[in-house]
């Protein structure tokens, strides 16, 4: 019996350190994962909060059907298209200057470090849950009036300062897209991100129906395969501060429609 002694207690160490796995690992399947999820009380609007977080997929093309918080009276996401489609072995954020999670009546005291239960359900991931924690409020900028995703600030091209302009192209390669910006008066400037404003100089936004895919420091990118349908590529132009151009009263965009097989 006493030579047993020594397996009960390796069993239980294996048992408690899976515990411990279990609640420090990124909420994911086997090919989607839920990580960096924070949630920003909203400054204008009482007891709602923004949800951000980035979703991996190291997997095939998916879509992300639903969200849903316990701790509110209502979870949606903030944008209008319901595509929200997820390109194989790609990483999206739902971002502040993109679609995010929109928590409306939230209950309790939204005090810092406090951790909201989250759960996105995919197409073909199913339902990951993820926890949320709060940080500091978030106001919401000019980029909604401009008809921008998110709810970012703007910078207008001040008289005399170069108004850049842009278009696109996107081209299947396989299963792959590859988008091209053609830009005029403006020059892609990654050693200066999170610098100083340099009229004509910054980085662009790439969004797919309405998410986020990441920054663009070059004027080409590359995006996995995606689901089956029509998809709406936009690039937006971007300061080196993380603010929108906007010349007059537009902002500085393009926009390609795709379909997929």
């Amino acid at each position: 019996m006493k030579a047993r002694k020594p397996l009960g207690l390796l069993l239980i160490a294996l048992c408690v350190s899976g515990a411990a796995w279990t609640l420090m690992r990124p909420a994911g399947s086997n090919d989607v994962l839920l990580t960096n999820a924070t949630a920003a009380p909203l400054v204008d609007e009482d007891k709602a909060v923004a949800v951000f977080l980035k979703i991996a997929n190291n997997g095939h093309p998916d879509r992300l059907l639903s969200v849903s918080a316990p701790d509110a009276e209502e979870a949606i996401f903030s944008g209008l298209d319901t595509r929200r489609a997820i390109p194989a072995d790609s990483a999206v954020s739902l971002a502040a200057d993109g679609m995010f999670v929109h928590l409306k009546g939230v209950s309790g005291a939204l005090s810092d470090g406090r951790t909201l239960p989250v759960s996105l359900t995919f197409e073909n991931a199913g339902t990951l849950n993820t926890r949320a924690r709060i940080v500091a409020p978030r106001a919401t900028g000019e980029a909604p009036d401009f008809g921008l995703f998110g709810i970012g600030d703007i910078c207008r091209v001040g008289e005399g300062e170069p108004a850049p302009e842009i278009t696109l192209s996107a081209t299947q390669n396989g299963d792959q897209w590859v988008v091209q910006v053609l830009s005029q008066d403006f020059e892609f400037t990654p050693h200066l991100v999170d610098g100083p404003h340099v009229p004509g100089t910054g980085h662009g936004h790439i969004y797919l129906n309405g998410m986020k895919l990441g920054r663009l420091y070059e004027p080409s990118t590359t995006i996995g395969a995606l689901p089956p349908g029509e998809h709406d590529i936009r690039v937006t132009l971007s300061t080196n501060d993380h603010r929108a151009y906007v010349a007059g009263e537009q902002p500085i965009s393009a926009a390609i429609r795709i379909l997929a097989d």
